[in-house]
C-alpha cells in the first residue's frame, strides 16, 4: 500500500480518542509528572484543586479560561447523567467503563493543571499559558 492512503489499521489513529489506553497513558503521564524533581506532588495538587477552580472561575488564574473549565465540566457532567453513551449503561459494568474513562480524563487533566497552578502560586511561572522549555 502506498504512503498516501492509510490502511484500515491506522485510519482511525489520527484523532486521539477516550479509549482505555488513552486514559491509562494520561494517568501514567500524570504520575511521572508528579515524580519529577521539584514538581508538586499528587497530594499538593489535589489540595490545590478547589483554589484552582475558584481562581479560574474568578478570572485570577491565566492558565485556563473560565469558559473552558465551566464548559468542559458541564459537558462531562451531562455525559455522565445522559442516557446516551458510547456504551449503554444498561450493560452492567461494561456500560460504566466509558463514563469512568470520561471522568478520569477530566480529573487527570484538572490535576495536571493544578500542578501548574501550584507552581504559578509559588511564583515559579508567572504565566502558565506559556510553559517553560522543560514542558514543551
Amino acid at each position: 500500500m502506498g504512503r498516501g492512503a492509510p490502511s484500515k489499521r491506522t485510519a482511525g489513529r489520527g484523532a486521539r480518542g477516550l479509549d482505555g489506553a488513552a486514559v491509562s497513558r494520561s494517568a501514567w503521564g500524570l504520575y511521572r509528572e508528579t515524580r519529577r524533581p521539584g514538581a508538586p506532588g499528587l497530594g499538593k495538587r489535589v489540595v490545590a484543586l478547589p483554589g484552582l477552580v475558584t481562581d479560574v472561575l474568578r478570572g485570577r488564574y491565566p492558565g485556563v479560561g473560565p469558559g473552558k473549565l465551566a464548559g468542559l465540566g458541564l459537558l462531562v457532567a451531562l455525559y455522565l447523567v445522559s442516557p446516551l453513551d458510547a456504551v449503554p449503561d444498561i450493560i452492567p459494568v461494561v456500560g460504566w467503563t466509558d463514563d469512568t474513562a470520561v471522568l478520569l480524563w477530566f480529573l487527570t487533566g484538572l490535576t495536571r493543571e493544578s500542578g501548574r497552578y501550584v507552581e504559578w502560586r509559588r511564583g515559579e511561572r508567572p504565566d502558565p499559558a506559556r510553559p517553560g522549555p522543560d514542558l514543551a
